[in-house]
C-alpha cells in the first residue's frame, strides 16, 4: 500500500511517502503565507519525486499541522497531536511521553501505547519557540547551526516567562553593549525553561522514555539545555523532523 503524510506548520511543510509501511520519499520546505496550497503541494510532488512514485498511485493522503486543512486532495485532516503519538510508537519503543516542538506549537503528551492519558499545548508562553529562535539568529546574522553549537547556559539571563519579553530583554543586552553570542545562550536557555515548564505541567517522564521531535530537537543547544534542565535524556529520532508527516502517514495506512 502507497500513503503519504503531509505536516502543514506555520513556517515549514514536511511530506513522506510510505510504501508498505516503509518511507521511500521525503521532503522539507516553506509553508508559504497567502499561497500556502500551492507551496504545500510543490514540498509534496517533491516527495513523489524522491520516492518515484506517481500521485495517481498513492491510496490515501492525511494531512496534518496547523495547516492542515490547506491540503485539498487529502483523504482526511487529523491533529497534530494524535499524529505526533502515533509518530513516537513508530520511531522508538516504551515511549510514555511526547514532547513536540516546532516553529509555531509546543505540545506535550503523556502516553501509554497509542493511548493518550494526558497532554497540554503551548502553555505559558510556549507557542512559537522556533519562530523565536529563527528571528533572532537571522537579526544577529548568525546561521541555525551557529546558533544551536552554543554551549550556555552563559553569563547573561533575559525573561523565561514569555517569549515577547525575552525578545525586549534581548535586544536591551545588546543596545547595552553585550556580546551577541552571550544572549543567545541566555535566549535559548529561557526556550528550553518555557519547554520544561510546560513539561511539568502535566508530568514529569522518565529517564529513556521521553521522546523530542519537531524542527527544535534538532538545534544541539536547544537540546542540550532542556536535557540539562529537565534532568532528562530524550530519544531523538533520525526522523524528528518528520514525526507529524510519518504519523499522518501511517495512520492513512490503517485507516
Amino acid at each position: 500500500m502507497i500513503t503519504a503524510g503531509i505536516d502543514v506548520g506555520i513556517k515549514y511543510t514536511k511530506a513522506v511517502i510510505l510504501k508498505d509501511g516503509e518511507v521511500v520519499g521525503k521532503a522539507h520546505g516553506f509553508s508559504g503565507g497567502v499561497g500556502r496550497p500551492a507551496a504545500v503541494r510543490a514540498v509534496y510532488e517533491e516527495a513523489l519525486a524522491s520516492s518515484g512514485i506517481e500521485a495517481s498511485d498513492v491510496e490515501k493522503v492525511i494531512s496534518t499541522g496547523i495547516g492542515k486543512y490547506d491540503v485539498p486532495y487529502a483523504d482526511e485532516q487529523i491533529t497534530e497531536l494524535i499524529t505526533a503519538v502515533k509518530a513516537a510508537g513508530e520511531l522508538a519503543t516504551g515511549i510514555t511521553t511526547v514532547v513536540g516542538i516546532g516553529a509555531d506549537e509546543t505540545l506535550v503528551a503523556s502516553i501509554d501505547g497509542e493511548k493518550i492519558t494526558e497532554f497540554t499545548l503551548n502553555q505559558k508562553c510556549a507557542a512559537g519557540l522556533g519562530l523565536f529562535l529563527e528571528s533572532f539568529a537571522e537579526r544577529f546574522n548568525m546561521s541555525l547551526e551557529e546558533l544551536g553549537s552554543l554551549e550556555g547556559p552563559g553569563t547573561i539571563r533575559v525573561n523565561d516567562g514569555c517569549v515577547v519579553f525575552a525578545e525586549m530583554d534581548a535586544l536591551s543586552h545588546i543596545n547595552h553593549g553585550a556580546d551577541v553570542k552571550e544572549v543567545a545562550k541566555a535566549v535559548i536557555e529561557a526556550c528550553a525553561w518555557r519547554v520544561n515548564s510546560t513539561i511539568n505541567d502535566i508530568y514529569k517522564p522518565t529517564n529513556e522514555k521521553a521522546m523530542l521531535i519537531g524542527g527544535m530537537a534538532m538545534n544541539g543547544a536547544f537540546v542540550k539545555a532542556l536535557q540539562r534542565i529537565s534532568g532528562v535524556e530524550f530519544v531523538i529520532p533520525d526522523e524528528a523532523v518528520y514525526a507529524g508527516a510519518i504519523g499522518a502517514a501511517k495512520m492513512a495506512v490503517e485507516a
